[in-house]
């Protein structure tokens, strides 16, 4: 396959440029992800000193959305209150004052204007330390709201192709677990994140986790995330732009072994225009394009 010019992908819109993508399944994409989506720098709550150790990304979910993020990872606490109580974003307890009807909102709002692009709303962590979750209301909010774009677990044998013939609406992947409340009929099983285990995480340290990672056989579900993040003891999240761009190179065999990149800043690397021609060689050769 010839070096496409990946500097001119449309990410608003590339799921649906993938060559032959209607044969690939859902669970079979390469998705570019992004690692703790609730906390960005836009974020109402957004201080730059413990900011720079509890922010992920650059903008908001309406604006990850435009930049070509596809799975979203999200960890949610609840405040009850009048009438309903709010659903926020936080990282470690620290919030960032973005709520549950932002990224809904988001969600719909983007898919209105472009029908075939998938999402997944990996729904990660459902709880801020000990503080008590609603989750029949959080699943009532979410099959109200997104029901109709959801796809229910029951289909997870479909192509892309035979997903859009059935529906013209049903884009979206919701994973979550904890709770008996949630209705199975709209929510995948929990995404394994293998990530380091280390807070701090040095860029050699990353190098040899993903590598182990690719290495060890997964007998789990086919969609699992790489935490693909480096942070250091004083400076939070390290620039690694550069060797994410070198790692998940296309030409490489690393990008096409994944399931979700997740990523920190994701819009800096080049990981969204790696994955759209990642899938594309998968769709035309299979398996061989590892």
């Amino acid at each position: 396959m010839s070096s496409p010019p990946t500097s001119n992908v449309d990410k608003r819109c590339w799921m649906s440029k993938v060559t032959d993508i209607d044969s690939l399944k859902l669970n079979s994409l390469i998705w570019p992800g992004t690692h703790n989506s609730g906390m960005d720098k836009k974020a109402p709550n957004y201080e730059v000193i413990l900011g720079n150790w509890t922010t992920c990304q650059n903008d908001s979910f309406a604006w990850q959305l435009e930049q070509g993020a596809r799975a979203f990872d999200l960890r949610l606490g609840f405040h009850p209150g009048s009438p309903r109580g709010t659903y926020y974003f936080h990282h470690n307890g620290f919030q960032s004052h973005r709520v549950l009807d932002e990224l809904i909102d988001a969600v719909n709002s983007f898919l209105d204007r472009n029908p075939d692009e998938f999402i997944l709303l990996d729904f990660h962590q459902l709880r801020d330390g000990e503080q008590h979750f609603d989750f029949a209301q959080f699943n009532e909010l979410l099959v109200r709201r997104l029901g109709e774009r959801v796809i229910s677990p029951w289909d997870d044998d479909k192509t892309i192709g035979e997903l859009k013939a059935a529906s013209n609406k049903k884009r979206i992947l919701m994973a979550a677990s904890g709770s008996v409340e949630l209705d199975m009929a709209y929510f995948q099983s929990q995404i394994f994140h293998r990530w380091s285990g280390n807070r701090v995480t040095d860029i050699e340290d990353l190098r040899r986790h993903i590598i182990q990672t690719l290495d060890t056989p997964r007998i789990a579900t086919p969609l699992w995330s790489l935490t693909a993040t480096s942070y250091s003891f004083l400076g939070g999240p390290v620039d690694i732009k550069q060797h994410i761009n070198e790692w998940f190179h296309y030409s490489r065999d690393w990008i096409t072994r994944c399931s979700i990149i997740s990523t920190d800043f994701f819009d800096e690397s080049a990981i969204v225009s790696y994955c759209w021609v990642a899938n594309s060689m998968k769709a035309v050769y299979g398996d061989a394009a590892r």
